[in-house]
């Protein structure tokens, strides 16, 4: 999905998928826990299992939305867009309203060509965290499938603004500039991205091609 990661909440931490999650009200918290062999089966990417574990999880705590979270990010890794979504928003509607789950939720709208519901995802992040990168990349990835792009470049080149080193936003920045001729500037994002990644296959490979032409 565009050569970025997506976010897996909590579960890296080594202390199980537990978050402190706000509620509407300002003062009063959520604390969600998952079972911890569901979380073992999402580190190790074991995401069917994961999903069959979280279900029964949900079958104790049905209104468990970082379980509901989890199994939709596992759709996601799997390709089930449509089933993705549907985890996601139902998580969401039970108060679970971090950035991670609208970044996750924009990028599987935008797999699905969504760009109207992407977009409202992504600045829904940006309401959440007005400094976050990742929300003005994925800005700017919906704007370039819908071929706008100058505000595609303008989202991009706000990501770096505020992540000098954000490789994806750099990367996806290239290709647009190669796109519409601008091979020069093309070629010095790729070089930037060598310069933080000397391993950075896809750039090496997209810098040969560029100077070939």
């Amino acid at each position: 999905m565009y050569g970025l990661l997506l976010c897996l909440i909590s579960i890296l931490a080594g202390t199980g998928c537990s978050k402190d999650l706000l509620k509407k009200e300002p003062e009063a918290k959520i604390i969600w826990t998952c079972d911890n062999d569901a979380d073992e089966a999402m580190v190790q990417q074991d995401y069917e299992t994961g999903i069959l574990l979280h279900k029964r999880f949900l079958e104790i705590k049905p209104a468990n939305a970082l379980a509901l979270y989890h199994i939709g990010y596992a759709h996601g890794q799997l390709g089930n867009y449509l089933k993705e979504i549907s985890y996601y928003e139902e998580a969401i509607e039970l108060g679970f309203e971090q950035k991670e789950i609208f970044f996750n939720l924009g990028m599987a709208y935008l797999e699905l060509d969504k760009i109207k519901e992407s977009i409202r995802c992504f600045n829904r992040v940006l309401e959440i965290n007005p400094k976050n990168a990742d929300g003005y990349f994925g800005l700017g990835l919906a704007y370039k499938t819908n071929i706008d792009y100058r505000l595609a470049q303008e989202e991009f080149l706000k990501a770096l603004d505020i992540d000098h080193d954000h490789i994806d936003a750099r990367l996806q920045l290239s290709i647009l500039y190669s796109d519409t001729g601008k091979l020069k500037d093309a070629e010095r994002q790729l070089q930037i991205i060598l310069e933080i990644d000397p391993t950075n296959t896809a750039a090496q490979k997209f810098l040969e091609n560029i100077r070939k032409e």
